[in-house]
C-alpha cells in the first residue's frame, strides 16, 4: 500500500496524473492503482504458499510425522482460504486510505502527517498480536476482531484456533461492508484532491469533500 502513496504523489507532483485523466477518469485510475498493486501482492503471497507446499510435501513422510501433520493442518484446512480472504480485504481497505492521503499530497513529507494517525491504528493489533494467540476466543481478541481496521489483522490470528462461525462469517460480512464503504468515502476525496495543489486540506475542509462529493 506505501508504494501506492509514494507513486499517486510522484505522479501528482511530476503532473503525469493530469495526463493519466485525460483518457480515465478519477475513480477508474484509483481502481486500476489498487487491482495493479493487489495483483502483485497477490503474486508473492501464492508463491510464498507454494513454495511452502513443495517444501512440505517434499519432507512429508510417515516418519516425519511433524512435517506431514503441518501441512495436514495448513492444507487440508480453511486456514488458507481465510488468510487469502483476509489479506486481500484488509489490503483495500489500507490500500485506498493510503491513496487518498497520496492524493491530497505534494510531497512526501506532507503525507507523513496524515501517515502519523494511521500508522498508530495499525501498531494496535501488532502490539496484541503475542496475547492474541494465548487466548484466541478472549475478549480482547473478540473485541478486536469486530473493528473494521483491526479484523484482517486478528482474524488472521484467529483462524487457526477455529474461532466460532458467528465471528468468522459475522465480521467477514462486516469486513465486506467496511471495505464498500471505505473505496466510497476514499474515491470522493481521491476525486477531488488528485488535481488539487497548495497546501493539504484541513480536516473539515476533507468532510466537506465527503459530504459534496466535488
Amino acid at each position: 500500500a506505501s508504494m501506492l502513496l509514494n507513486n499517486t504523489i510522484e505522479e501528482k507532483s511530476n503532473r503525469i496524473i493530469e495526463v493519466l485523466l485525460s483518457s480515465v477518469t478519477a475513480w477508474e485510475l484509483m481502481a486500476g492503482k489498487l487491482l495493479g498493486i493487489a495483483a502483485i501482492g497477490l503474486t508473492m503471497l501464492l508463491t510464498w504458499i507454494a513454495s511452502a507446499a513443495a517444501m512440505l510435501w517434499y519432507w512429508a513422510s510417515p516418519e516425519a510425522e511433524a512435517i506431514t501433520n503441518l501441512a495436514s493442518v495448513i492444507f487440508d484446512s480453511t486456514l488458507l482460504p481465510a488468510f487469502v480472504f483476509y489479506f486481500l480485504l484488509g489490503y483495500f481497505m489500507y490500500a485506498s486510505i493510503f491513496l487518498a492521503i497520496g492524493s491530497i499530497c505534494n510531497t512526501i513529507k506532507e503525507a507523513q502527517n496524515f501517515m502519523g494517525p494511521v500508522m498508530m491504528i495499525m501498531i494496535v493489533p501488532i502490539l496484541t498480536m503475542a496475547f492474541i494467540p494465548k487466548d484466541p476466543h478472549g475478549t480482547l481478541a473478540t473485541v478486536l476482531s469486530w473493528i473494521p481496521l483491526y479484523t484482517p489483522f486478528v482474524m488472521m490470528n484467529r483462524a487457526a484456533a477455529d474461532p466460532p462461525a458467528f465471528d468468522l462469517y459475522g465480521t467477514a460480512i462486516m469486513l465486506v461492508f467496511a471495505n464498500i464503504a471505505m473505496l466510497w468515502l476514499c474515491g470522493r476525496i481521491f476525486r477531488t484532491g488528485i488535481l488539487r495543489t497548495g497546501q493539504p486540506p484541513r480536516f473539515k475542509e476533507l468532510l466537506g469533500w465527503l459530504r459534496r462529493g466535488d
